[in-house]
C-alpha cells in the first residue's frame, strides 16, 4: 500500500514522531486496510445490526473528504483519524466474527492492490451533520 509522501512527512514533522518511517506506514497502512476491509464487508451485508451502524459512522468519518477536525490544524488534525477510527474499528471488531474479519481484511489487500481509494459521498452529509449538532449543543450550553 502506498500513502502520499506529503501526508507522512507532514505529519511526522508535526509531532515529531521518533517511530521509524517504515512502522508508522505500516500503522496507517494497517488502519486503512481496516478501513476498506469493513467497507467491503458493508457493501456485502455481512455485518450484523450493530457493526453495521458503527461501520457506517467510521466510513463515513474516515473516507469523507472533509474531516471534522481539518487537518491543517496541527496535532489536532492528524489525532482525531489516529484515534476516532482506530476505536471504531476496535468496536466494529468487537461485534464480528474473526471469520468476516479476517475474510475481509484479505480482500480489502487484493481491492486495495488493484483500486484507487473509495469516495463516500454521503460521508460530507454526515460530517456537516455532526458539525452542525455540536454547533447546536455549544449553543444551547453556553445560553
Amino acid at each position: 500500500l502506498r500513502l502520499p509522501n506529503p501526508m507522512i512527512t507532514t505529519f511526522l514533522q508535526t509531532f515529531k514522531i521518533t517511530l521509524p518511517r517504515k512502522q508508522l506506514r505500516k500503522i496507517i497502512a494497517n488502519i486503512f486496510t481496516s478501513v476498506i476491509a469493513y467497507w467491503l464487508a458493508l457493501k456485502a451485508r455481512s455485518l450484523g445490526v450493530l457493526a453495521t451502524v458503527i461501520t457506517c459512522l467510521m466510513i463515513s468519518y474516515a473516507l469523507s473528504p472533509v474531516d471534522l477536525i481539518p487537518d491543517v490544524i496541527p496535532f489536532l488534525g492528524y489525532l482525531d483519524e489516529l484515534l476516532i477510527i482506530p476505536i471504531l474499528i476496535g468496536l466494529i471488531r468487537s461485534f464480528t466474527p474473526l471469520s468476516i474479519t479476517e475474510k475481509y481484511q484479505a480482500l480489502a489487500k487484493d481491492y486495495l492492490k488493484t483500486q484507487t481509494k473509495p469516495k463516500f459521498k454521503l460521508g460530507i452529509i454526515a460530517v456537516l451533520i455532526t458539525w452542525a449538532l455540536l454547533g447546536y449543543f455549544a449553543l444551547s450550553i453556553l445560553s
